[in-house]
């Protein structure tokens, strides 16, 4: 009875939004990580899945001479299809201060972007594709010499073969024919824009238009923390954000998210952001810095990797429950994994319905020495994965009962509807409403029928008797529909209306 209730009292608030302009739907995945496609919800929760790290990590290992202080993905890892290969661009360094200059052979600098390939993203190749030699090293797979962070966008569709690379990272830009041979531009205003830009850059184009996530730095702060009294004073990290129409010409950074005392300001700072497109939406890969709560720390401290979502990418919202990796930190050092300190790449990307997250992994804490000097500070680099559209799940919260979700007022033209969900049969039924929030008959719940498609999808029709109907046999002249999900166990993670 309880639940019939609420699904009359929700016909009747979704009966009420009809005037509201409806949605237009893409051909799109649209997973469930914000309320954009939520109207109501009832005993659903959502459930942010844990990356699976591949048995062999880290793939990617300090093995180099120029590599001997350290390797990280403060750069790019992508599948790139025109060379049908895994493409990765690291950091790595020699040591703090870049190594002395000689007469005879001048020094490499503190910070060099590398490359490695692979023809399956596990067994990578670090081939000398270095055009010239660079301090001591005659041969070797350094692309740029002078570079912080750097991300790199594979450009197809723009017709000079010499930009069909670009990339930016640091106060450097530039573009390139095949990713490893780069002209850096001095025309642009990017060092002006970013300026003080020392960790990972991520930038995608979205809606025409580049965005850029760098390195954001608030005004130096005094601040008392109300539980132990210590004081804390230093400059704050944010994540800021540039935009350009042509990839020369930016915006100067602005912040577009930064602690707060739900973190635990100031102890909690974010320290960068990578950001990846993903259907309709932005995904953000957070690293979370939570300092030791020292007076004057600003430095040692540990780092979690949280999710967060953006339709805009100025505006981004956290996902309930959002950890995707947590550090291993708390452990003595001996005891740690070689990634107990996480950072993702600049990029995830799906290849072969897997989602991919390449990261570095170390197991030194931010800013942290280690006072035996014995003890050995490791970098490697690895690969989470998860299945397609699997980021975050929706499960009943109360396994007893039913959960339900229905959609705001949709409009689509798509023939048909696949949901991507982790169900046994009879777990999810579906509805399609019509705009005043009723099921039309014949697409009511009790007549669904889910057929897999592949292992991770379900192809969605409705049938009574011997009469089947798609998706496209729900909607009249207006194409205007609400959809009704009831859930009874497993979880649901996305549905697409497709052609």
């Amino acid at each position: 009875m309880a639940f019939y209730l609420l699904w009359v009292a929700t016909v009747t608030a979704l009966a009420a939004d009809t005037e509201s302009a409806p949605i237009a739907l893409s051909n799109e995945p649209q997973l469930f990580l914000d309320d954009y496609l939520v109207a109501t919800s009832h005993n659903l929760k959502r459930r942010v899945q844990t990356p699976a790290r591949h048995a062999r990590n880290p793939l990617i290992v300090q093995d180099r001479p120029w590599e001997k202080r350290l390797i990280q993905v403060y750069g790019t890892v992508l599948y790139d299809d025109r060379c049908q290969k895994y493409r990765c661009w690291y950091l790595a360094s020699e040591s703090d201060e870049g190594v002395p200059d000689t007469p005879e052979a001048p020094g490499t600098a503190e910070y060099i972007q590398c490359y490695a390939e692979s023809d399956d993203g596990i067994n990578w190749d670090k081939s000398n594709v270095g055009v010239q030699p660079l301090g001591r090293h005659r041969e070797h797979n350094i692309v740029i010499a002078k570079a912080t962070g750097f991300c790199v966008l594979p450009t197809p569709d723009d017709p000079d073969p010499q930009r069909q690379y670009r990339g930016l990272g640091g106060n450097v830009l530039g573009f390139s024919h095949d990713g490893l041979v780069w002209d850096m531009q001095t025309g642009s205003n990017w060092p002006e824009a970013v300026k003080k830009n020392d960790t990972g850059t991520s930038f995608v184009r979205w809606h025409d238009n580049y965005l850029a996530f760098v390195r954001f730095q608030e005004p130096e702060q005094r601040v008392t923390d109300p539980e132990t009294g210590t004081e804390w004073r230093g400059v704050m990290r944010s994540v800021g954000v540039c935009s350009s129409q042509d990839f020369l010409t930016w915006t100067p950074k602005e912040a577009v998210f930064k602690s707060s005392a739900r973190d635990g300001y100031p102890w909690t700072q974010p320290y960068g952001l990578s950001v990846s497109a993903y259907g309709d939406v932005l995904i953000g890969l957070l690293p979370m810095l939570h300092l030791a709560k020292q007076a004057g720390n600003n430095r040692l401290g540990t780092m979690d990797v949280e999710l967060i979502v953006s339709r805009d990418g100025h505006r981004w919202d956290r996902v309930a429950g959002g950890l995707l990796f947590t550090h291993g930190l708390d452990a003595d050092v001996s005891a740690r994994p070689w990634d107990a300190r996480v950072y993702p790449s600049t990029t995830l990307f799906v290849k072969d319905d897997l989602i991919h997250i390449y990261y570095s992994g170390t197991n030194q804490g931010h800013g942290e020495n280690f006072p035996d000097p014995s003890t050995r500070k490791t970098f490697g680099i690895g690969l989470a994965t998860l299945p397609a559209e699997r980021i975050v799940g929706l499960t009943p919260d109360d396994s007893t009962k039913a959960g339900m979700l229905e959609t705001p007022q949709l409009k689509t033209n798509a023939r048909a509807l696949v949901v991507n969900a982790q169900i046994t049969p009879g777990d999810l039924e579906i509805e399609v409403c019509d705009i005043h929030g009723a099921a039309i008959p014949g697409f009511e719940r009790h007549e669904c029928v889910l057929k897999a498609r592949d292992p991770l999808r379900y192809d969605v029709s409705w049938q009574s008797g011997r009469e089947r109907r798609t998706f496209r046999d729900s909607r009249q002249s207006d194409d205007q529909i609400f959809l009704r999900f009831i859930l009874r166990h497993g979880e649901l993670y996305a549905f697409q209306a497709v052609d």
